[in-house]
């Protein structure tokens, strides 16, 4: 079954992109005499849709050798640094025009209010200051969105957590289980920044490796992005699992099922294997992708899902749930497991003290939730589809797991 966005999707896409540069465009103009003028007016519009055009094609780039040349890895910065800006400057322009407004009522019950002066006794007044602000104000965005980009595609931050657990098994004190989800392989995360995230993972010597879908976008990086996860594989002693995504599917999900066939990754489609055995065995636990239109038919389907992936696992047993969709959790604290892993959010990319600031909200959004003791993950991803992220870093994740012991989480 292929899942894909149509070309209605990519032609709503462009439609909201130059309804945004046009209600940039007229918010500056309206505020500011300057933008007015003809050549800036062509060159806003010409680097606009330039970069339209060029962030559509971006997602076909085949890289060489599994990275970008560096002149298009630049080019592309720069594109969605100025896509971004937009976006970034309604909200700026919005906050502007709330000082304005404000300032105007001010105005008006103090007629009288003589107006701030410079040292040379020329006035500044309030109009004056405002269109001095309104015309950095493209500036400003064009900073805070350059930083989104370069540093947000960049910056990879390695996340630990000591989770405790009332019955936790003896032979699995001080277990560690490290975490990649979402690394989009592809335009954006080349083979270098996976060799990058595998040594991380080396350094830090977990016992298992899981991977919690989208692991890879573009399919012409498929075969060396197996053959690092591969040559990996026997560093970590207790192996790496693997459970699908919704971007597996979007490419070709044939595809990758055949290469993961030659791996010693074990994937797990809504089934389980004993990981360490004992009076109260291990049990790793994987779902699939829960496909559906409506909410009432997904939330069937994880039901089902996650049945199959129970069947056969004694109840003495630990278990630890490896999903894609966050939506899982639900599924996860009724059958009392006590640790799920989950990806698929990127933790919406754009945060404020630990809180996305996107429309699109999940109710299991980003990082730790707990429910009678047991625990689910979201990881905000290793990668993105889109080169963008404000105070929500890409990581790679580790858990130790202690018996009865506090939770402590520290960002690194």
């Amino acid at each position: 079954m292929q899942h894909s966005p149509n070309s209605y999707f990519y032609l709503l896409v462009a439609a909201v992109f130059l309804f945004i540069t046009w209600l940039g465009y007229r918010l500056l103009t309206r505020w500011h005499e300057g933008y007015r003028r003809k050549g800036i007016a062509y060159g806003y519009w010409l680097v606009s849709i330039t970069a339209l055009l060029v962030m559509s094609a971006s997602r076909t780039f085949r890289p060489v050798n599994g990275e970008l040349s560096f002149y298009l890895q630049v080019l592309i910065y720069a594109v969605y640094a100025w896509v971004m800006g937009l976006i970034v400057l309604l909200p700026v322009m919005f906050g502007l025009y709330c000082v304005r407004f404000v300032l105007r009522k001010i105005r008006a019950k103090q007629q009288n209010v003589r107006p701030v002066s410079q040292e040379d006794g020329s006035p500044i007044n309030r109009r004056d200051f405002l269109r001095g602000v309104t015309a950095a104000a493209p500036l400003a965005s064009l900073a805070i969105s350059s930083g989104g980009v370069f540093v947000g595609d960049n910056y990879i931050t390695q996340q630990r957590l000591t989770l405790s657990f009332a019955n936790l098994p003896e032979q699995l004190t001080n277990y560690k289980i490290a975490q990649i989800s979402d690394t989009h392989i592809g335009p954006f995360f080349g083979m270098g920044k996976l060799d990058r995230v595998l040594t991380m993972i080396d350094q830090e010597k977990p016992d298992l490796l899981v991977i919690t879908g989208d692991l890879i976008d573009n399919l012409s990086l498929l075969t060396p992005t197996m053959e690092r996860i591969n040559r990996f594989f026997p560093t970590v002693p207790q192996g790496i699992y693997y459970c699908w995504g919704n971007h597996e599917y979007f490419r070709n999900i044939a595809a990758i099922r055949e290469a993961w066939k030659q791996s010693p990754v074990f994937v797990l489609e809504n089934n389980n294997r004993k990981v360490v055995d004992g009076k109260r065995p291990f049990y790793l636990l994987g779902v699939d992708y829960p496909w559906a239109d409506k909410k009432e038919d997904q939330q069937t389907k994880r039901r089902g899902f996650i049945n199959r992936a129970l069947s056969g696992v004694p109840e003495e047993a630990f278990r630890l749930l490896i999903a894609h969709h966050p939506d899982f959790f639900d599924n996860s604290f009724e059958n009392n497991i006590p640790l799920t892993l989950a990806g698929h959010t990127h933790g919406g990319q754009v945060a404020l003290f630990g809180k996305s600031l996107l429309p699109v909200q999940y109710k299991y959004m980003r990082g730790l939730y707990q429910q009678n003791g047991n625990y689910g993950y979201v990881s905000v991803g290793t990668g993105h589809w889109m080169p963008f992220r404000i105070g929500c870093p890409a990581e790679v994740t580790f858990f130790t797991l202690k018996p009865a012991s506090p939770v402590l989480s520290a960002r690194i």
